[in-house]
């Protein structure tokens, strides 16, 4: 206020000036003319009629200071609506010319924990078995009996076929065996009638070894044309369609009527899809570095956006057991119960493990790491306010942060989102990553 004070309008100071100049007593000899003449005018039948100096001076001095508070109050209006404005603007002007030079950067500070990470991926969720049934033989469908979302047990069946040329082989199979059986039983006979004639010196030993080589060949035909029933038998079987394993029907391609062929090509039209899902296969890719921290056996953790709040607990069961060489990450297995049926094959999961390290981690966001010809590097802000370029040394990723082992301490006020201006020495203004500003 004493600035403020300083500054105010001369008008003022010459408006109290004058007020307190009217205000000052008049000379004695003017005070004693003016005595004089009221004396006379008070002899006056009408004083109150032509007042001239009686009251002349009171309704002066009560004019002037009205006008003195008037000017007063009007200087110091002027100097807060147009004065002060103007001297804020100016030292704010001068704050901000102060802070050119200085670019805003906002940090984040390290998180360190001693208790064991979590490896946080996402992964792919598939049912424990699929399978695409297609018919054994060819010929029209005849009925079906599930749809999609049945459940079926294992050599359930899902269809019948009509294949009438499977029937026909069967008829022309049981025909065969029987003409073998007849030929033989004449086989068997005629050797019985050879052997007793051979020994009565009746016919040769020639002829008798054609004959029980024909019981012979009689016999292998029998055999043959068993063997062609069973497997015209077996053909007829497959005209019932049966599920491999108990699961749930995932699709259905055919109606009544339609033509099926015999096959497994893409030119063949398959019948049902069939998926087991209980359990529930989650498959994720390790990353090289967290590879040695999950083992067969390790507990995880799988949820589901569907699902909001709701955990599935599953188990490591296998890994691929060689790296992928495109993203050097190892293909792992995890078997996750699925009773309720919750979890859909096709489905996109996230899967959380706990990684085995018993010593601290430090952990900075990704947004923080540049990672460029230099090498891998952060922006780390000094107590002086200046950009410090420290070269780090990564360890594990978890996903939106990777661990330091090297480079920074838990201390250290690290640059997120570094641009490409900064550079060592450079000051900076400092901004918390939580919007926040840091004093």
């Amino acid at each position: 206020m004493n600035d403020c004070a300083a500054e105010l309008p001369a008008s003022i100071t010459a408006c109290v000036t004058s007020y307190e100049t009217m205000n000052e007593p008049p000379p004695e000899d003017v005070h004693s003319a003016r005595s004089t003449l009221n004396h006379s005018e008070a002899k006056s039948a009408d004083s109150d009629t032509h007042p001239k100096f009686g009251g002349t001076r009171a309704a002066i001095s009560r004019k002037a200071l009205i006008v003195a508070i008037l000017a007063i109050l009007a200087g110091v209006a002027i100097y807060f609506v147009a004065v002060y404005p103007r001297i804020a603007i100016k030292r704010e002007l001068a704050a901000a010319a102060l802070a050119a030079g200085k670019k805003t950067v906002i940090v984040v500070m390290p998180t360190q924990t001693s208790s064991a990470p979590e490896l946080n991926l996402p992964g792919n969720i598939e049912a424990n078995q699929t399978a695409s049934i297609y018919s054994r033989v060819d010929g029209y469908l005849k009925q079906w009996y599930v749809d999609i979302g049945d459940d079926v047990q294992e050599g359930q069946v899902l269809a019948d076929v009509e294949a009438p040329q499977v029937d026909a082989e069967l008829r022309m199979a049981q025909a065969q065996l029987a003409l073998a059986e007849a030929n033989l039983t004449l086989a068997h006979t005629n050797s019985l009638r050879a052997q007793e004639l051979f020994q009565n010196r009746v016919n040769s030993q020639k002829e008798l070894d054609t004959v029980l080589a024909n019981e012979k060949v009689q016999k292998a035909t029998r055999d043959n044309a068993a063997a062609a029933l069973t497997s015209a038998q077996d053909m007829k079987a497959f005209e019932q369609i049966r599920a491999p394993f108990a699961g749930t029907i995932s699709a259905r391609y055919v109606d009544v009527g339609s033509l099926v062929t015999s096959g497994s090509g893409r030119t063949v039209q398959k019948l049902f899809d069939l998926a087991q899902s209980n359990p529930v296969r989650v498959f994720v890719n390790v990353p090289q570095a967290d590879v040695s921290s999950v083992r067969p056996g390790t507990p995880a953790t799988v949820t589901v956006d569907e699902f909001p709040g709701q955990t599935f607990a599953g188990t490591v069961t296998r890994d691929a057991g060689a790296f992928d060489l495109a993203s050097r990450t190892l293909l792992l297995e995890i078997d996750v119960p699925n009773p309720n049926r919750h979890l859909y094959p096709g489905m996109y999961a996230h899967a959380r493990l706990a990684l085995q390290n018993p010593t601290q981690a430090l952990l900075i966001p990704d947004n923080a790491i540049q990672i460029d010809s230099k090498g891998v590097r952060v922006f780390v802000v000094d107590g002086g306010g200046k950009i410090e370029v420290r070269p780090i040394v990564l360890g594990r990723d978890f996903g939106s942060k990777s661990e330091v082992l090297k480079g920074i301490d838990v201390a250290d006020r690290v640059v997120q989102n570094p641009t490409e201006d900064l550079h060592e020495g450079m000051s900076v203004s400092v901004q918390r990553a939580d919007n926040q500003p840091d004093g």
